[in-house]
């Protein structure tokens, strides 16, 4: 049985992720191919091509829920092959077998959203930064008037998770609203 490493030394595609693998080393069980679960990872890797150590995460989760699907249409072959098990069994281990075909089939589509928004949000952060944004703070539209000062447009501070927010009017002061605005 080879280990992680020596399956993610043969990847050919962001071969500088670093790695850990620590759910790929335990899926597949004695008596199942190790081989072909290396072929099914390298696939999605390859058709996936993971920029850093979250993407192949990602990538490794969707390769393990896929293979535990196959293990399960192979024992639910099992299942139908056994001429001599009870029909209360059989419809029981049918339903319970469908139950978790559901929810790995669910898995898997939540982490490919996982992973859409994850590189979405990773190019956004790529873009901001290649664009030297430095600012914490954009300004708003605050002026003066006879009645007093007012704002039309809020100003916005850049939160920690890097989302710009309004500010309330409320932290701005007591800044008296222009006639017809809310």
């Amino acid at each position: 049985m080879q280990s992680i490493n020596q399956i993610k030394g043969t990847r050919s595609t962001a071969s500088n992720i670093p790695t850990h693998g620590l759910r790929v080393e335990s899926v597949v069980l004695p008596g199942e191919d190790q081989s072909g679960f290396n072929q099914l990872l390298e696939r999605l890797t390859g058709a996936w091509k993971p920029q850093d150590e979250m993407e192949q995460d990602l990538v490794e989760q969707i390769a393990v829920n896929q293979w535990k699907l196959a293990r399960l249409d192979r024992a639910e072959a099992r299942l139908h092959a056994d001429p001599e098990m009870d029909p209360a069994v059989f419809v029981m281990a049918i339903h319970r077998m469908y139950l978790t075909q559901s929810r790995l089939e669910r898995s898997i589509s939540s982490t490919i959203a996982d992973l859409q928004r994850y590189r979405q949000e990773r190019a956004a952060r790529v873009k901001e930064d290649s664009q030297g944004s430095k600012a914490e703070f954009a300004g708003g539209l605050i002026w003066e008037s006879s009645r007093g000062a007012t704002f039309d447009v809020l100003p916005q501070v850049k939160g920690l998770d890097g989302i710009w927010r309004d500010i309330p009017r409320e932290v701005l002061g007591d800044f008296s609203r222009p006639n017809g605005s809310t």
